[in-house]
C-alpha cells in the first residue's frame, strides 16, 4: 500500500515539482465585483484554487419562520469536480 513515502515532493534541483522554489508562495489575486447580477462579489484565487463568493440582498428569508430583523441567514453552497483531488485512504 502507497504512503507518503512514495511522494516525490521536489525536483532534483531543489524546486517544487510545479517550479516554485520552497519558500515561494502560489500566486494569490483577489477581484471585487466579478459578478455583475450580484449585490457584491468577489473572486479570490491561490495558484490553481478559485473561490467566487456573492451577496444578494436584501431580501425576505424563506421560509420566512427562520427570518430575524437582527440577523441574517447565509446559504453557502460548496463545488468541486469529482476529479479535483485522488483517492482518501
Amino acid at each position: 500500500m502507497g504512503g507518503y513515502g512514495d511522494v516525490k515532493l521536489l525536483r532534483e534541483d531543489g524546486k517544487r515539482l510545479d517550479g516554485r522554489a520552497i519558500d515561494e508562495m502560489r500566486p494569490v489575486t483577489i477581484e471585487a465585483g466579478v459578478l455583475p447580477a450580484a449585490d457584491g462579489s468577489a473572486m479570490v484565487t491561490h495558484g490553481l484554487n478559485v473561490a467566487v463568493a456573492a451577496v444578494y440582498g436584501p431580501m425576505e428569508a424563506h421560509p420566512r419562520k427562520i427570518q430575524r430583523q437582527d440577523r441574517a441567514v447565509i446559504d453557502v453552497r460548496y463545488n468541486m469536480a469529482p476529479f479535483s483531488t485522488g483517492d482518501r485512504i
